[in-house]
């Protein structure tokens, strides 16, 4: 086994370590800290179709960063091609970055269809009228 596939394999022993042992203990600050919600929590009174409005949105954001990111590395490997030798750039660059810009592309994707389906539920509502609103 090469050294770093060995520090690779050390390192993501240590992540599910860490995972498990805040499981374990739900209380402790790692498990607030790994746990916590990350991403826009619903404000008082704001409607269903504003959220997930600015749901997509974050989670665009998060796309378009790693979008970036990819640039910047393929840039750099313009500049310096012997990054391609390090297998850490490969994981980061090639597999790390793609996967979190393509997770967040989906969440935008996802919240964007469900904004499109309450805002056209609540136009359907508005038309309706308020005595037939409430029998939708």
């Amino acid at each position: 086994m090469t050294p770093e596939l060995l520090h690779i394999a050390t390192f993501w022993a240590v992540v599910v370590l860490a995972i498990r042992l805040a499981v374990c203990f739900p209380q402790s600050l790692l498990a607030r800290i790994l746990f916590s919600r990350h991403g826009p929590v619903r404000a008082r009174h704001e409607s269903q179709a504003d959220y997930f409005l600015r749901c997509a949105r974050f989670a665009g954001s998060w796309s378009m960063q790693a979008g970036c990111l990819f640039l910047v590395g393929w840039a750099v490997v313009q500049w310096d091609a012997s990054l391609l030798d390090s297998l850490y750039f490969l994981v980061l660059w090639a597999v790390v970055v793609p996967a979190v810009g393509s997770v967040a592309l989906l969440a935008a994707l996802f919240a964007t269809g469900r904004w499109l389906c309450v805002w056209r539920a609540d136009r359907e509502n508005s038309r309706a009228g308020p005595s037939r609103a409430g029998h939708a």
